[in-house]
C-alpha cells in the first residue's frame, strides 16, 4: 500500500510540475510582454468593435470590421463586465490562449494515455517568445488559437462520437468566426471525425452538423450587408499592394514557434506508417497542422505571424503522430524535444519598450475625460476613444485603416469607411471634439489607402494636417500621442 501511495504521489507531482512548467512559462512571458510589448496596429479597432456590438450595432452593416464577425461578441461580453480598456482586452486574449494550451494537454492525455505528450506539445508553443507576444496584445490570435485548439481537442478526445461532433461544430465555427484563415485548418479536422464512424448516417451527420452550424451563424451577417462583408473579410486582405514573399517574412514565420514546426516535421515522417496502419485521424490531424502553417503564407501580402493560431495544432499533430509509433514512445530521444524552444534564441527576441504603452493610452484617455468637450473624437487609435468612453467620427472605426482612395468616396460611405477628403472636411467644420494623433508613427496618422496600403496623395494628406493645425491646438502629449483641442 505504501508503494502504491508513493507511486500516486510521484504521478501527482509529475502532473503538477508539467502544468507548472507549461503555464508558468506561458503566463510569465505573457505578463512581461503585456507590460513591455509594442502596441499592435489592430488593437484599437478590435476594442471599438467589441463595444459597438454590445451597443447593438452589427458588423459590416453599421461599421467596418475587417475580420470575421464573432470575436467582438466574445470579447464584448467579457469587456462589458470588466471594462472596455486596453488592459482588459490584452488580459482576455491571454486567458483565451491559456485555455487553448490546457485543452490540448488534456486531449492528448486522453488520446494517448500519458501526460508527457500534451506537456511537450504545449511547451513547444508556450515557450516561444514571438508567439507569446501575439497572445499578449488585443488582437484575434488568442481567441482563434483557443478555438482551433478546442476543435482539435474534440477530434483527439475519446468522448462519445456525437458529443465530439457537436463540440467540434461549435468550436470550429467560433474559430472561423474569429479569423477566416482558420477555415482551411478545420476542414480536415471535420473529415477526421466523420471517418471515425462506419455508420453512413453518423458520417453524414458529422459533416452536416458543423457545416449547418456555420451557415446558421454566419448567414445573418451576410444577408444584412453581403457586399460589405465580402470586402471586409476577403477583398481587404487580398487587396494589399505589398509582396511580402521575401526571406525576412519567412524568418518571421519560423520565429513564431520553431519548436512546433520541427515537431510537425518529425510527425510527418510517420505518414507511411500511419497509412499502413490506417491511422486516418492522425493523418488528417497532421494535414490540418501542415495547412495551418503553410496555407496562410500563400497570399503575397501575408505576414509570417499569420500562422500563430495554428501552431499549437501543428505541435499536437506532430507529437501525437510520433508518439503513436512504438519507437517514438520508448525512445530516450523524445526528451530532446523539451530543448527545441531554445531554437528561438538563434534569432532576435521580440522588441520591447521600457515604458508601458498602455499607461500612455490611459493617460491620454484621462486627459480627454477632464479637458475635451462632449462629442466624438478623431483618431487613428480607437483604443483611446474606448478608454475615454468616447465615440469616434463615423467611418473611422477602423482607425488608421479607415481611409479609402480619395476618388472612392461613394464606396467608402457604403463600406462605413471614409476618405482623407472627408476627414479634412470634418476637421474644418470642427466636428471632432478632440483629435488624438500618434506621435511617432506618421504612417499611422491616416496615411494608408485601404486596402492597397499605398500612401495617400501627399497634397491631400498635407491638407488634412494643415486643417488640424489651423482649427485645433496641440494641447497635450506624452510619449505615444498628441492631443489636439479646438481653438
Amino acid at each position: 500500500m505504501k508503494a502504491l501511495g508513493g507511486e500516486r504521489f510521484l504521478r501527482a507531482t509529475f502532473i503538477f510540475a508539467g502544468f507548472a512548467l507549461v503555464l508558468g512559462t506561458h503566463l510569465s512571458l505573457c505578463i512581461y510582454y503585456l507590460n513591455h510589448g509594442f502596441m499592435g496596429a489592430d488593437e484599437g479597432f478590435y476594442a471599438i468593435a467589441a463595444r459597438s456590438v454590445m451597443e447593438g450595432r452589427i458588423p459590416y452593416r453599421d461599421f467596418a470590421y475587417t475580420q470575421m464577425p464573432l470575436l467582438p461578441y466574445l470579447n464584448g461580453l467579457v469587456m462589458e463586465i470588466f471594462g472596455y480598456t486596453m488592459a482588459t482586452q490584452r488580459v482576455v486574449n491571454i486567458v483565451w490562449s491559456t485555455i487553448g494550451l490546457v485543452a490540448m494537454i488534456l486531449a492528448l492525455r486522453q488520446r494517448l494515455g500519458r501526460w508527457e505528450p500534451g506537456f511537450v506539445a504545449a511547451f513547444c508553443v508556450a515557450a516561444s517568445p514571438q508567439w507569446v507576444t501575439l497572445q499578449a496584445i488585443g488582437t484575434s490570435h488568442g481567441a482563434a488559437g483557443m478555438f482551433l485548439s478546442l476543435s482539435a481537442a474534440a477530434v483527439l478526445s475519446t468522448f462519445p462520437h456525437m458529443r465530439r461532433v457537436i463540440a467540434f461544430a461549435l468550436f470550429a465555427t467560433m474559430a472561423v468566426g474569429c479569423r477566416l484563415s482558420c477555415a482551411p485548418v478545420v476542414i480536415p479536422l471535420g473529415f477526421a471525425l466523420a471517418l471515425e464512424t462506419h455508420n453512413r448516417r453518423r458520417r453524414l451527420a458529422a459533416l452536416a452538423i458543423p457545416l449547418g452550424t456555420a451557415v446558421v451563424v454566419f448567414l445573418p451577417f451576410f444577408i444584412t450587408a453581403p457586399q460589405n462583408m465580402i470586402f471586409n473579410v476577403w477583398q481587404y486582405h487580398v487587396g494589399s499592394s505589398f509582396d511580402r514573399r521575401v526571406l525576412g517574412n519567412w524568418i518571421q514565420w519560423w520565429q513564431i514557434a520553431p519548436a512546433a514546426i520541427v515537431v510537425l516535421a518529425a510527425g510527418l515522417t510517420t505518414v507511411p506508417a500511419l497509412i499502413k496502419n490506417k491511422g486516418w485521424t492522425l493523418l488528417l490531424l497532421l494535414l490540418a497542422g501542415l495547412i495551418g502553417v503553410t496555407v496562410t503564407m500563400i497570399p503575397r501580402s501575408s505576414y509570417g505571424l499569420y500562422i500563430a493560431p495554428a501552431v499549437l495544432v501543428a505541435a499536437a499533430a506532430g507529437i501525437a503522430a510520433a508518439w503513436s509509433t512504438a519507437k517514438a514512445r520508448g525512445s530516450h530521444f523524445r526528451h530532446v524535444v523539451w530543448l527545441l524552444p531554445l531554437l528561438a534564441l538563434y534569432h532576435d527576441l521580440p522588441v520591447t519598450v521600457d515604458e508601458q504603452v498602455e499607461a500612455d493610452i490611459v493617460e491620454a484617455a484621462q486627459y480627454l475625460k477632464e479637458n475635451a468637450p462632449a462629442g466624438p473624437i478623431l483618431t487613428p487609435l480607437p483604443i483611446v476613444a474606448v478608454e475615454a468612453g468616447r465615440e469616434v467620427i463615423p467611418g473611422t472605426e477602423m482607425g488608421m485603416f479607415c481611409a479609402l482612395h480619395p476618388r472612392k468616396r461613394t464606396l467608402a460611405r457604403r463600406l462605413k469607411m471614409t476618405t482623407v477628403r472627408d476627414l479634412t472636411i470634418a476637421v474644418k467644420k470642427k466636428t471632432p471634439a478632440a483629435i488624438v494623433m500618434h506621435r511617432r508613427g506618421a504612417a499611422w496618422n491616416f496615411k494608408w489607402i485601404v486596402p492597397s496600403l499605398r500612401r495617400q496623395p501627399r497634397k491631400l494628406h498635407g491638407r488634412l494636417m494643415k486643417a488640424i493645425n489651423t482649427e485645433y491646438k496641440r494641447a497635450w502629449g506624452n510619449r505615444t500621442v498628441w492631443v489636439y483641442l479646438r481653438k
